[in-house]
């Protein structure tokens, strides 16, 4: 978005395709947004039903599939400017297939198209090679326009439940869903009002009355309750550490992305000076 969107000398100073003030405001406004529905997906995936919480979750897809057709539009532009030789997005097509080459591995314009031939163009070229290219005209622009809400939605879900290990019973952990044997006796339909008392020696009584009476005469001592955690619990702290780990690790590959100064570990002059 900032490629195309931020005026630069890469895009002649020409915001796309709001213009030079709104263009970065609206993509801000994006970005900002995008993280809160983020974030969103970990607090309904770590407390909430999906049937509980449904139209949280239809706008968290509509959302979306909002920006990523946004970043698609973005993208086949920067592709389209790249080719017409728009500015420092051009690929160089006048030095021959050396040239290009080059120019398709250094350029940014290079790298999104790369970017989109690896991701979306495959899908093409095995349609064609199935001989079954329909479903590119028909079904595509669904599973494009879904293909966020696949990692933001599903896999935040799935990493934020990793603890709950009745994935795939298909209901068969719950005690009604499994068979039971039912038995009856010819007596159950029959009511009694007595019981009957079995005889017993003297000797077998007086024995009976001896333990008793030592077992009330011994001090009660409270066992003591070892608070260890469960199988439970294990699974809770592993759901906890993967789910830190995963965040972590993505949020490291974005200031990796998104930051220039990280070839010097952010210690600039400034910054080593304020550091120290």
């Amino acid at each position: 978005m900032d490629i195309v969107g931020v005026p630069s000398s890469t895009n002649k100073n020409h915001g796309w395709p709001f213009g030079n003030e709104a263009t970065p405001i609206v993509n801000n406004v994006i970005k900002t947004t995008y993280v809160i529905f983020l974030i969103q997906q970990y607090v309904l995936a770590l407390g909430n039903r999906p049937k509980g919480s449904k139209f949280a979750y239809l706008l968290a897809l509509v959302y979306f599939a909002i920006v990523q057709s946004y970043i698609l539009v973005l993208s086949f532009y920067l592709v389209a400017q790249a080719f017409s030789g728009g500015g420092g997005l051009g690929l160089d097509t006048d030095n021959g297939f050396g040239g290009f080459l080059s120019s398709l591995f250094t350029s940014t314009s290079g790298l999104v198209l790369i970017a989109l031939v690896s991701t979306y163009g495959i899908y093409v070229l095995a349609s064609i090679l199935y001989a079954d290219p329909w479903h590119m005209v028909t079904s595509s622009w669904a599973y494009f326009l879904g293909m966020p809400s696949s990692i933001n939605v599903l896999m935040v879900y799935a990493f934020c439940n990793w603890h709950d290990v009745s994935w795939g019973t298909k209901g068969s952990d719950q005690v009604s869903a499994l068979p039971s044997a039912q038995t009856h006796t010819a007596s159950d339909t029959e009511s009694t009002n007595f019981v009957e008392e079995a005889d017993q020696p003297q000797a077998d009584i007086d024995t009976e009355f001896e333990l008793t009476v030592k077992r009330a005469l011994t001090p009660f001592n409270p066992a003591v309750e070892e608070e260890k955690p469960d199988l439970s619990d294990s699974y809770k702290t592993f759901r906890t550490n993967l789910v830190l780990l995963w965040s972590l690790s993505n949020a490291l590959l974005v200031i990796l992305i998104n930051n220039a100064s990280v070839t010097n570990l952010c210690l600039t002059v400034i910054n080593s000076f304020l550091f120290f």
